[in-house]
Parts: structure tokens; sequence; C-alpha cells
């Protein structure tokens, strides 16, 4: 086999086993809160709920991922198929970046490219999760792609107009990406295009007007533009709060870099150094299109971007990554351009390509392996077996449950809205499950940010299956007593011992059948269904005794398994 066949086939076969990991890992990795409340603010705006519920109409939340949420599947399926289309930006992420840096994709060089750019760490991280972030990724990467790299003449300046639009519908923050290079393609446009400035701001000018009116028919006459509005509302009110919250350098953010992807961190400076040596030797004559300037640039702005967000978490690595591997990748050609016909080097550059970058690599993505959502998905499906669709809402201040209802507008905890929610009256947890009780409670890190009121509250009306795993019900002391039922159904009445560990607690339940009587009568075998208000139980045996809800369709409790509601969530791990 010729030398080029050989390699296109071995960076063949290397991308195909790539794409079927990430498939792999897409469908079975633990999932973050951020994808929750995406998906559940998805469906609230499909299912015409946000009346009831908190949810923005962001173009985010339009497409699939409200036609996945209207659809006929559980919960679990909804985050499979979501993570899914995902998975589908990630790829087409991965190929713009591919593109963008080597040219022709269907070329050795594009191949390499291609087969690089799906080595970075950093987007097996977040890159196909469902997040706003990869998606306004996506249209940077068209921009830049139809502006500088393949130049459509008026075409390109209408795609650049009508992406702009777009990711500002699809999240406000996208301000700071799409605006400034925006402007730096209508002032300084490249010398590919011979139209005068004026026109190619009218032609940018069309393509923005046109996707505003395409957006705006989309959103129709309903509630959904007025949400969208609201949005810019919330933006100013998270501007007037940056000042209690917690703010922190992207320190950490970016020191992810040195142990996921060294070498991409090494050319990505030795590329700017250059580029600085470039302008310091040249000046004004240096500020073209040509090299590698506008690269370093909008990596610049990115970094800006990162720099002034008041919370830099890991996950907006998405938006600083792809460029840097872009001049990275420019750069580290050029030099293989002048190492190649010095075959001494080579070893030396292999050594250095393999344990810089491919073994860092691997180490980053295989951990990912040890954090599953096998926990997340049965909660999602034990959830559904104990509550009905419309009548038993589920609370988990995540979203964690998309079929069912939750029990207030303000559905979900957040650390910048955390503050206001326990200083006003009829925002307290406590409040809004007591004015909507929820059959079953699934706690997190973020329940632990409740107060001892809440917590209190919560530990007198439900009982723990698992740490992470609570529904109504009440536990009662050897020989019964009187319990009140705050929500009508279905409930088990079981012998249980109550574990206290110092993380986690749960019943630990008792085989054997209860004999007594409930209000009177003889406790019948199997579930019970039990009114509001006040009940009396007396039994003859030496075990506590647990009234537990069990749903409106299951005949014996589930089989929950060992949790621990710390761990359900691991977030930038």
């Amino acid at each position: 086999m010729k030398p080029k066949r050989a390699w296109t086939a071995l960076l063949f076969v290397t991308l195909v086993l790539l794409a079927g990991f990430s498939t792999y890992l897409s469908l079975t990795r633990i999932y973050q809160v951020d994808e929750y409340q995406a998906v559940y603010m998805a469906r609230v705006f499909a299912t015409g709920q946000s009346a009831e519920f908190f949810t923005t109409s962001s173009l985010f939340l339009f497409g699939p991922l409200s036609w996945l949420t209207k659809s006929r599947l559980d919960s679990a399926e909804m985050f499979t198929a979501a993570r899914l289309v995902f998975l589908a930006v990630f790829w087409l992420n991965l190929m713009l970046v591919a593109s963008i840096a080597g040219r022709k994709l269907v070329s050795i060089a594009g191949l390499v490219a291609l087969a690089a750019a799906t080595t970075l760490a950093p987007l097996w991280d977040y890159g196909f999760e469902i997040r706003h972030d990869n998606v306004v990724l996506t249209g940077i990467l068209l921009t830049w792609w139809a502006v500088r790299i393949r130049p459509m003449q008026i075409w390109s300046y209408v795609i650049a107009g009508a992406v702009t639009i777009i990711l500002l519908f699809t999240a406000v923050k996208t301000i700071v990406y799409a605006v400034p290079l925006s402007f730096a393609i209508l002032v300084f446009p490249p010398p590919a295009y011979k139209r005068p400035r004026w026109q190619l701001a009218l032609l940018w000018l069309a393509g923005a007007l046109l996707a505003l009116g395409v957006i705006r028919l989309c959103y129709g006459s309903g509630d959904a533009w007025n949400n969208y509005l609201s949005v810019f509302r919330g933006v100013t009110t998270y501007s007037a709060s940056t000042g209690t919250t917690t703010r922190f350098w992207p320190g950490t953010t970016l020191g992810r870099l040195l142990n996921q992807a060294p070498l991409l961190l090494a050319l990505t400076v030795a590329a700017g150094c250059t580029v600085a040596t470039e302008l310091w030797r040249r000046r004004l004559a240096a500020f073209t299109w040509n090299g590698n300037l506008p690269e370093l640039l909008l990596l610049l702005g990115a970094l800006t971007a990162l720099l002034i967000n008041p919370t830099p978490f890991p996950y907006n690595l998405v938006n600083v990554v792809p460029y840097a591997f872009i001049l990275a990748f420019k750069y580290g050609e050029s030099v293989w351009n002048e190492l190649r016909t010095h075959r001494q080097y080579w070893p030396l550059i292999v050594t250095v390509l393999l344990f810089i970058h491919i073994v860092p690599f691997v180490f980053a993505t295989l951990r990912h392996l040890d954090k599953p959502n096998h926990r997340q998905t049965k909660l999602m499906n034990l959830a559904e077996e104990l509550s009905h669709p419309t009548n038993d809402p589920v609370y988990d201040g995540i979203g964690m449950v998309p079929t069912r209802r939750s029990v207030h507008f303000q559905w979900y905890l957040h650390s910048l809205i955390i503050r206001g929610m326990l200083d006003t009256p009829g925002m307290r947890v406590r409040e809004m499950l007591a004015a909507r009780p929820a059959p079953v409670f699934i706690p997190s890190y973020r329940t632990d940010w409740l107060p001892p009121e809440d917590h209190e509250f919560i530990k007198h009306r439900y009982v723990p299956l698992a740490d992470d795993f609570w529904v109504l019900g009440a536990v009662l002391p050897a020989g019964g007593g009187s319990f009140e039922i705050i929500h009508p159904g279905r409930y088990s009445i079981v012998t249980v011992t109550l574990k206290h560990g110092e993380e986690t607690e749960a019943l630990i339940l008792d085989e054997g059948e209860v004999k007594g009587s409930l209000d009177g009568k003889a406790i019948s075998s199997g579930p019970v269904e039990l009114g509001l208000g006040k009940h009396q139980i007396e039994t003859a045996g030496e075990k506590q005794l647990a009234i537990v809800w069990i749903g409106p369709k299951l005949s014996q409790l589930p089989d929950v398994g060992v949790g621990n509601h710390r761990s359900l969530f691991v977030n930038w791990y």
C-alpha cells in the first residue's frame, strides 16, 4: 500500500473509532445540571406551561429540543435523544474547526486536522453536552469559515448577518462574541472582497433582517415573544447581581489546559509570540489578513470574553479551545513544513506528539467512564413510575423529570437566585411543597443550599427510600400512631429501620406482613388508598412502621438501590 493511502486509511480508522467512542460517552456519561435545566425549560415552553413555570424562549430551545420534549418519550429517552442531537453539533463543530485549520477535509491535511481537533480533551468534557455554548461555537465557526476560509462574495456577508442575529436569539451572552466579530469583518473586510464596505454592510444587514423576520414568524403571536424579551430583563438583573455573586478568575479553568492539552497550549503560545514578533518588526504593515494575526485576534476576543465573565466555569473553554487550535495548527503546519525534510527529527516529533498530546487526551477522556449516568437515569425512571403525569408533581430544583410538573413557577435552584428565594415569602421551598406537595423529592448538592427550616420540613413529610430519592410518607414508632396525609393516593405500610449515616440516610425495608388496624379497620395486604387528613394506625409488632408513597400503579415499593445525593451530580470534575 502506498504511504499516502496507508496514512489515509489510518486516519479514517482512527476517526471511526473516535466517533464510536464519542457516541458511547454521549449516551452514558453523567448529565450536568445545566443540561437538565435546558431540557426542562424546552419542555415548559413546548407544552405551553410558561405561565405556570419559569422558562425562557431562547432560540436555543426551539427546534429539536422542543420537538423532542413534546414527543411521547419518557424523561430518560428525552435526554438520550437530546444528547444525540448535540453529538451531531459536536462533530459539526469539529469538522468546521478542521476545515478552517486544514482547508479541505478530503485531503490528508484536512484529515490530520480533523483527527487532531477530535483529540482536544476539553471538547470531550463539554462539546456534546446539551448547552447553548456548543451552538454558539457553531455560529462563530460558520461565520469565520464563510468570510475567511470560503469567501462566497455576497453570500458570505449575508450568512454572517443572519448567523449574528440567530446567535443573539440563541443566547444573549453571545453579544460578546458575535458583535465584535461582525464589526471586524465589516470595518476590515478580507482582501478577497472587492466591493465597497457600505455594500458589504448592506449585505450583512440583509441577512440579519431576513433572519430576524423568520425568527419573528417562528415566535408567532403567543407568549413566546414576550418570554424572550424577558430574557433581557433577566440579563439586567444578572448584571445588577454580579456584585453579590461570588466572582472568581479563570485561572482554574485555563489551568485545565496544562493537564488536558499541553501541546495545544505550547503551540498557541509559540504562535502568539511569532505573531507578536512580526507586529513588532513590521508595525502597521503586519495588520493584514495574511498570516496568523486574524486567528490570534479571534482567540484574544474569546479570552477577553472569558476574563470579563464573573463566573468563568470550565465549560466556557468550548468557546476558547477551538480558536486556539486553529491558530496552533496553522503554526504547527508551518513548523512541520520546515522539519519534514529532516528525518532525524521525526522520532522526537512523534514522541512529543504521543506524550504531550495523545496520552493527556486518553487519560482525560477515559476518566468519563468513571462518571456514568446510570443512577440519574434510574431515578428519572423511578420518579415516573411513582407519579401520575398530571396529578403528581416531582421536585428536585433542577428539572430531572421533564415529563412531570414541578411545584412552583420558580422551580429551579440556582446560585444567582437562591438568596432572593430565601428572603421572599412564598418563594421558600417549604412553602412551595406545603402549597403543592410533590410525592417525589430528589435531593442533590443544590438542595443542600436550602436553610435548616426547609430541611426540617422535608424530613417531617418525606421518607428516604435512598439518600438521593425521597417520597411522601411518615415513620412511626413501634405500635403505630397518628399521621397526616397531605397528598392523596396509594401508600404502602411497611416495617422499617431508619439508617442514619454521616452523609446519607435511607429506610431499610423489612420483609413480612404488617398486622393491625388502620383507621379502625384491619390492614389489608398491598397498597392502601389514603385521603387527605389525619389517620391512625395500630399494630402489635416491635418494629418501626413507615407509611410510604407508592404511586398510581406499583404493587410494591421499588428497589431504589444505594445512592448519595452529593454524588448525583459531579460538576467540573
